[in-house]
C-alpha cells in the first residue's frame, strides 16, 4: 500500500460517523477566507481572531459526531439562505418590471401584488387571503 493510499484510508476511518463538510460548513469557511482577506488589508488582528474563531467552528462541524444537531444547524441555514435568494428574486423581477406594473401590498396579509401601470381605479382581490379592496394605479 502506498503512503498516500494509506493517508486515505485513515482519513476515511476518522470521519466514520461524522457529519462531514455540508451548505454552512462551506459557507463558514468562505466567510473565514473573506475576514482573512480583511484583516491582511486592514493589519487589524482582532479580524484575524474572529477569521480563526470562524474556521475553528466549521472545523468542529465538520468533525463533530451529533449528526442530528448538525444536520439541524444546515437545515435552518438552508432555509433562511433560501428565503433570502427568493426575496433577492422577487426584488429583482420587481425592479425590471417597475415600468409595466405598480407593486403594493395588501393591507390584509401583506402580500404583494401587482396591477398594470395606468389601469386607473380598480378592484383587487389578494390570491392569498381573499380579501378585495379598490387600488389607483398611478403612471
Amino acid at each position: 500500500m502506498r503512503f498516500m493510499d494509506r493517508i486515505r484510508y485513515a482519513m476515511q476511518n476518522m470521519m466514520v460517523g461524522r457529519n462531514g463538510p455540508d451548505r454552512l460548513a462551506y459557507m463558514m469557511m468562505w466567510v473565514g477566507i473573506g475576514l482573512l482577506i480583511l484583516a491582511m488589508i486592514f493589519n487589524s488582528m482582532i479580524i484575524n481572531v474572529l477569521a480563526l474563531a470562524v474556521y475553528v467552528l466549521a472545523m468542529f462541524r465538520i468533525f463533530s459526531k451529533n449528526i442530528s444537531k448538525r444536520s439541524a444547524e444546515n437545515k435552518w441555514y438552508l432555509n433562511q439562505s433560501n428565503q433570502l435568494r427568493t426575496s433577492l428574486k422577487h426584488q429583482r423581477n420587481r425592479m425590471k418590471l417597475r415600468k409595466e406594473y405598480r407593486y403594493f401590498k395588501c393591507p390584509q396579509c401583506k402580500a404583494w401584488l401587482r396591477v398594470p401601470r395606468g389601469s386607473g381605479k380598480v378592484k383587487v382581490t389578494c390570491g392569498q387571503c381573499g380579501n378585495q379592496f379598490s387600488y389607483i394605479a398611478k403612471k
